[in-house]
């Protein structure tokens, strides 16, 4: 009866251990998508900087072109694509992915498929041009 009983309790222990690696293994996954998306906000945010830092119109327009759809440095997101566009007037979007292709990316951006590993900005530019 004790040999039933400890080997009850050493199977009550392993699925509690299974549970916390579990939940261990979740946390990872969790911390690593919060890393790339904080990094996706970042590299967008300093987009939106570049061109606000540029009060021509005719600067920022080539800004806008010369970022329309560029690689991210592997190393601050993996498989990282941005493009930077200007949907209307005065209104500049930063759409920064992750792991996806680049077809992926642009689907993205043209909202042709769904969005994941996502961070997409929308900032308002005032033209200074006289």
């Amino acid at each position: 009866m004790a040999l039933l009983e400890a080997l009850i309790s050493l199977l009550i222990f392993s699925i509690a251990v299974l549970g916390l690696i579990g939940i261990q293994a979740n946390m990872v996954t969790n911390t690593t998508e919060a890393q790339f998306r904080s990094t996706a906000t970042y590299i967008a945010q300093q987009k939106i900087g570049r061109v606000w830092a540029n009060p021509s119109g005719i600067v920022r327009a080539d800004l806008v072109e010369a970022e329309t759809s560029q690689e991210v440095d592997q190393s601050l997101l993996p498989s990282g694509y941005s493009t930077v566009s200007s949907p209307e007037l005065g209104m500049l979007r930063v759409t920064v992915t992750w792991g996806v292709s680049q077809e992926e990316h642009d689907d993205q951006v043209a909202g042709d498929s769904p969005r994941f590993n996502n961070v997409t900005i929308d900032a308002r530019v005032i033209e200074w041009d006289e």
